[in-house]
């Protein structure tokens, strides 16, 4: 198999993954692409390159569907993209297998081929660079340890300071606080209001098992 053909084979495995991860039935069809099926009707086609077409008549109302699949379909082509172009990580006692998707500052970033999708890991460099040690994993379940592994990879590698980062628990609760006041009779301006839908908006982007959460913390201020 050409390499272009087994990347592009690679991608729609998982790509796939990700989507039944997520509740979605995949077909695969006889052009290599894959229909994204919801609520038993097909919702849209992903093709090998990442590109998304969806079924105008099934897709009505289902926008917010749509974006969650949009997500789904981009964060793994950007992955499985690095993964696709990304040299070998070598280091003592580590097996074959990881590739090397970020060196920075003493910390690696690296990512590992499961059948159950790509697992994540950072690592900080030791004995002049010949050993790896303080492993942190994320994944392979979930799009959340992509996105987790390049927070945790920012931070330990001094990127970015770790203050300047809201942890997902934080952004749970800010993203409650503000749809509470949205929904609050206390008046608010055209200008703030669009702020606040804005800052929802990247919230929702930026943590992935955003419902989940508000369903745990829910739970959690009803006990107390």
């Amino acid at each position: 198999m050409a390499t272009s053909e087994k990347a592009s084979t690679e991608y729609l495995e998982e790509v796939t993954i990700r989507l039944q991860a997520q509740g979605f039935a995949v077909h695969p069809l006889e052009s290599k692409d894959i229909n994204v099926t919801h609520d038993g009707k097909p919702l849209c086609r992903v093709n090998s390159r990442g590109g998304l077409g969806y079924f105008k008549e099934n897709a009505a109302g289902k926008e917010m569907v749509l974006d969650q699949v949009r997500d789904i379909v981009k964060t793994t082509r950007e992955y499985m993209t690095l993964m696709e172009q990304a040299p070998p990580l070598e280091a003592e006692g580590l097996g074959e297998g990881y590739q090397l998707l970020a060196d920075f500052n003493g910390t690696v970033l690296a990512g590992y081929k499961t059948r159950l999708g790509v697992q994540f890991i950072t690592w900080d460099w030791t004995h002049n660079r010949t050993s790896l040690w303080q492993g942190h994993y994320f994944g392979p379940h979930g799009l959340g340890g992509y996105k987790s592994a390049k927070r945790d990879f920012a931070v330990r590698s001094g990127l970015l300071p770790s203050s300047a980062l809201f942890t997902p628990e934080q952004l749970t609760e800010v993203y409650r606080s503000i749809y509470e006041t949205l929904g609050g009779d206390y008046p608010i301006t055209d200008e703030r209001r669009k702020l606040l839908e804005s800052a929802a908006k990247q919230i929702e982007d930026g943590v992935p098992d955003l419902g989940e959460r508000i369903d745990v913390s829910n739970v959690e201020e009803i006990r107390v």
